[in-house]
């Protein structure tokens, strides 16, 4: 009896999944265009402002958009011959822009990522080749700003944010909640943005 009620539940359930209509997560969205392009960042760590360059690209769908992005990051001013903390990570980047057709217009994005830390010198090891890396760190950073249209297929914003950090075990004076700090982004959009 238990099976014959088990079996029926399950039946029922599979009719119902069947009837209804497939749901996708862009089902309603209409792919406009796609994008690459720099991104810089600067944040405040323990007093030392912190510098990240790198980059991202992603597919346009009407106001947001799906991509991926890697940075890397040094900790305070470089000074060669010093040992320096370092971060660098890449992943999931989700934006959203409206109404993105205007000449000035909100942007918001949130970026998720994994990556790792280390120390490097820049001198006897300036392509890093040797860095010791160690920890692991998860990163996640929502961010907010402004978008400004400088042609149809170039878009520049700049975005104030907050960089989460988990995994980090410290290094030197930074313990391990340091990483986590105010950031100011500006990204360079090159590309088609649909109408």
């Amino acid at each position: 009896m238990k099976k014959f009620i088990l079996s029926a539940f399950f039946m029922m359930v599979v009719s119902l999944l069947v009837a209804q209509e497939q749901q996708t997560l862009f089902k309603n969205s209409k792919l406009r265009g796609g994008f690459g392009g720099p991104i810089y960042s600067w944040s405040n760590t323990k007093n030392r402002t912190g510098y990240g360059i790198g980059g991202g690209g992603g597919v346009v769908f009407d106001r947001g958009f799906v991509g991926a992005f890697g940075m890397g990051e040094t900790f305070d001013a470089v000074k060669v011959g010093e040992k320096q903390l370092a971060m660098g990570y890449g992943g999931l980047w989700l934006g959203y822009t409206a109404p993105s057709f205007r000449i000035l217009h909100p942007y918001a994005s949130i970026k998720l990522a994994v990556g790792s830390t280390g120390v490097t010198d820049f001198k006897t090891d300036p392509d890093w080749s040797d860095n010791n890396w160690e920890d692991v760190v998860f990163v996640g950073i929502p961010e907010v700003g402004l978008e400004l249209n400088i042609a149809r297929w170039m878009r520049i914003s700049g975005s104030a944010g907050y960089r989460l950090v988990s995994g980090f075990e410290g290094y030197g004076s930074y313990g391990k909640r340091d990483l986590n700090a105010p950031m100011l982004a500006l990204t360079m959009r090159f590309g088609w943005f649909g109408k």
